[in-house]
């Protein structure tokens, strides 16, 4: 499936989510939502704004931006995710789960693939929930903070060995 199609597909389950919902399918929200889908990273209602103004000739607040995210995650189009303390956005295309190593000093961030980890969530029974998709974020120290740190220790333990 090309990147048209999966847009288009997308498209139509938020037309048939707002349809159910009793709201309106505006050309705003369509737009707003192939953004998301164009975008490969996660983003912030403030980006989401400026690309909806910049390309779009959209004018939209950030407001109607998170409005309009709310909605979308409630019919399991977007995810809210929480990166460096900001609340950033990302699409939910075929359900696939992320796992996120992130860096508690540097903030560097790494997208891990684990296929037995995705078998092993995939696999998880559920009581009364239906999984929609998920977010696995590990925090830790990137091997450059790591090492800092370690060079850090070692100055400050030959300096209490010579008093």
């Amino acid at each position: 499936m090309d990147k048209a199609d999966a847009i288009s597909e997308v498209k139509q389950k938020l037309a048939d989510f707002l349809k159910l919902s009793s709201r309106r399918n505006t050309p705003e929200r369509n737009q707003l939502l192939e953004v998301i889908y164009s975008s490969e990273e996660p983003v912030s209602a403030e980006e989401l704004s400026h690309k909806m103004a910049d390309d779009n000739r959209f004018r939209i607040s950030r407001a109607t931006v998170y409005n309009n995210m709310l909605l979308f995650e409630s019919a399991g189009l977007v995810r809210k995710v929480f990166i460096d303390g900001k609340v950033l956005f990302e699409r939910t295309d075929r359900n696939r789960g992320v796992i996120r190593l992130i860096c508690g000093v540097c903030g560097k961030e790494v997208e891990m693939n684990n296929d037995k980890m995705r078998r092993l969530i995939s696999e998880m029974r559920t009581r009364r929930f239906t999984v929609m998709g998920w977010v696995l974020t590990l925090n830790g120290l990137c091997a450059k903070c790591s090492a800092d740190l370690k060079r850090k220790q070692k100055r400050l333990n030959k300096t209490d060995n010579r008093k």
